[in-house]
C-alpha cells in the first residue's frame, strides 16, 4: 500500500512538470548545453586574449627579441610611460604591466625587469607572472650560456695558441744564441799588438839584413787578419739573416698577442652573477596596501548583487502571478507600466536595504574606507541591481512553475558566475566565446566595482562598463514588459 502511494505520488509530480514542456525541456537540456558550452568554452590550454602592457625609455635589440618571443602567446602594447602602462592593468586594458630598463643588453644591468600585475585577480596574476617570467627567464638562461660560451671559446684559442708561441718563442733564442756564437772573430788584441810591434821593429830594422823576414812575418799575420775580417762580414751577413727571421717570428707573436689581447676585451662580463642571471627581474603590484579582503570585496559584492536581485524579483513575479488578485490586477485601469515599475521599485528597496548592512558593516566591523568613491559606488549598483532585477523579472514571467523559476534564476546566475573571473580567468576561455563573456553583466560590475574600490578611478574609466550596464537595464526592462503582456493574454 505504502509503495502504490509513493508510485502515485512520484507520477502526480511528473504530470505537473509536464504540464509546461517547456519547462519539462528546460530542466532536462539546459544542465546539457552548460556541460556543452563549458566544454567548447574552455578547451583550451593556454591563455587567449591577454594583453601586456611593455615600456621602456630605450628599446634594446635585446627587449626587441625578448618582447618577439612574448608575442607568439600575447599582444603586446608599447605604452608611452610607466605610469600609463600601469594605469592600463587599472583601467583593465592590459592584464600585465612589464617595464624594461633602458638599453637592455646582454652584458647585464644594475636596473631591472619590474613587474605591474592586480593581485586582485589572484587566480590570473600568478599564472601570467609564471607564463611571462619563465619565457624571459628562458631568454635570461640563453643570454647566460651565450656569454659562458664566449668565455670558453677564448680559453680555448688561448689554450691552443699558447703552445705554438712557445715554440716560436724558443727557435727566437735558438736563433739568438747562434748569433752570438757567429759574433766570436778569433782575433784578438794580443795579435794585433803583435802586428803592431813587428811593424815597428820593421821600421828600425829597415836597412838591416832581417828587415826583409820582419816584414814577410807581418805580411803573414795581415793576412792571416784579412781572413779573419772575411769571416767577420760573412757572420754580420749571418747575424742580418737571421735577425729578419727573428724579427718576423717577434712580428708574429705580437700579432698572436694583439688577437688574444682582443679576444678577452671583448669579454665584459666578468662578474659570475650576471653570468647566471643577465636579466633582473622584480614583481611589483598596484595595489599598494591591500590585502585578500579588499581584493575579494568587489568580487563578492557582485555575487550579492547577481543572486540577490536575481532571485528576489523572478520569485516576487512569480509569487504575483499565483495570487488570486492577479487576474484582478488586470481588470483595473492602471497600466501595466505602472505594475511593472513597481515590482521593479520594491525590488530595488529591499536591495538597497541589504546593501546599506552589507556597507555598514564593512565601514563600522571591518574598518573599511570608502570616502570620496560612494557617488561611483551608487552608480554602479544602481544600474547592476537595476539590470540584474529585470533579468530576474523575466524568467519570472517567462516560466510557469514556481519549481523551475527557481531553478532557472539559480542556473542563470551560476552561468554568469562560471562565465566570469569567480572562477577561473576569463582569458583561458577560448577565443571564440572570449568576446561574449565581455558582456556578461557580473564581469561588467565586477570590472567596474574594482576600478573604483581598488584603483580610485573615476567614472572616466568606466564609460564602457556603464554604457553596457545601461543597456541591460533597458532591453531586459522591455522584455520583462513584454513578458507581462504576453503573460496577459495567457490568462
Amino acid at each position: 500500500m505504502e509503495i502504490r502511494a509513493l508510485l502515485s505520488i512520484i507520477e502526480k509530480n511528473f504530470k505537473i512538470l509536464g504540464r509546461s514542456k517547456f519547462s519539462l525541456i528546460a530542466i532536462i537540456l539546459v544542465p546539457f548545453l552548460v556541460i556543452l558550452l563549458a566544454s567548447f568554452a574552455f578547451n583550451s590550454s593556454s591563455l587567449a586574449g591577454v594583453n601586456v602592457g611593455v615600456y621602456s625609455e630605450s628599446y634594446s635589440n635585446l627587449t626587441e627579441e625578448v618582447l618577439q618571443g612574448l608575442s607568439e602567446n600575447f599582444t603586446i602594447i608599447k605604452e608611452n610611460s610607466s605610469e600609463e602602462c600601469i594605469n592600463s592593468v587599472k583601467a583593465s586594458t592590459s592584464q600585465i604591466c612589464v617595464v624594461f630598463p633602458k638599453d637592455l643588453s646582454s652584458e647585464g644591468s644594475e636596473e631591472e625587469v619590474v613587474f605591474y600585475v592586480d593581485h586582485s585577480r589572484l587566480n590570473l596574476a600568478y599564472t601570467l607572472l609564471h607564463e611571462i617570467g619563465s619565457k624571459i627567464s628562458i631568454k635570461a638562461s640563453d643570454l647566460g650560456v651565450s656569454l659562458v660560451q664566449e668565455l670558453i671559446s677564448a680559453l680555448g684559442n688561448i689554450k691552443t695558441s699558447l703552445p705554438d708561441q712557445k715554440s716560436k718563442i724558443e727557435l727566437s733564442k735558438q736563433n739568438l744564441q747562434e748569433i752570438i756564437g757567429k759574433t766570436d772573430f778569433n782575433l784578438s788584441a794580443l795579435q794585433i799588438e803583435n802586428i803592431s810591434s813587428i811593424l815597428n821593429s820593421a821600421y828600425i830594422l829597415a836597412n838591416s839584413s832581417s828587415a826583409q823576414l820582419k816584414i814577410n812575418e807581418s805580411l803573414v799575420i795581415l793576412g792571416v787578419l784579412n781572413q779573419s775580417f772575411l769571416t767577420a762580414s760573412e757572420n754580420l751577413a749571418y747575424i742580418e739573416t737571421q735577425s729578419e727571421e727573428t724579427k718576423i717570428i717577434l712580428d708574429t707573436l705580437a700579432e698572436k698577442s694583439d688577437q688574444i689581447n682582443l679576444e678577452i676585451n671583448k669579454i665584459n662580463v666578468l662578474d659570475a652573477e650576471k653570468i647566471i642571471s643577465p636579466i633582473k627581474t622584480k614583481i611589483e603590484s598596484i595595489n599598494v596596501g591591500s590585502n585578500n579582503k579588499d581584493y575579494l570585496l568587489p568580487t563578492i559584492i557582485s555575487l550579492i548583487a547577481l543572486f540577490g536581485a536575481i532571485l528576489l524579483s523572478s520569485t516576487f513575479v512569480l509569487q504575483e502571478r499565483k495570487s488570486k488578485a492577479y487576474f484582478r490586477k488586470f481588470l483595473t485601469p492602471t497600466r501595466d507600466i505602472t505594475f511593472l515599475l513597481g515590482n521593479y521599485i520594491t525590488c530595488l528597496i529591499i536591495l538597497f536595504a541589504q546593501f546599506i548592512l552589507v556597507f555598514l558593516g564593512l565601514i563600522f566591523i571591518l574598518s573599511m574606507n570608502f570616502a570620496g568613491i560612494w557617488p561611483e559606488i551608487l552608480l554602479i549598483l544602481f544600474l547592476s541591481l537595476s539590470a540584474f532585477t529585470f533579468i530576474g523579472m523575466f524568467i519570472g514571467y517567462l516560466f510557469k512553475s514556481e519549481e523551475t523559476t527557481i531553478f532557472a534564476g539559480v542556473l542563470a546566475s551560476a552561468l554568469m558566475m562560471f562565465f566570469s573571473n569567480v572562477i577561473l580567468p576569463i582569458e583561458t576561455i577560448s577565443h571564440t566565446f572570449e568576446k561574449i563573456t565581455l558582456f556578461n553583466p557580473l564581469v561588467i560590475v565586477d570590472s567596474a566595482l574594482k576600478k573604483v574600490i581598488l584603483f580610485g578611478l573615476d567614472l572616466s574609466y568606466m564609460s564602457n562598463e556603464i554604457y553596457t550596464l545601461l543597456g541591460f537595464f533597458v532591453v531586459f526592462g522591455v522584455l520583462s514588459y513584454l513578458g507581462r503582456k504576453i503573460t496577459k493574454r495567457m490568462l
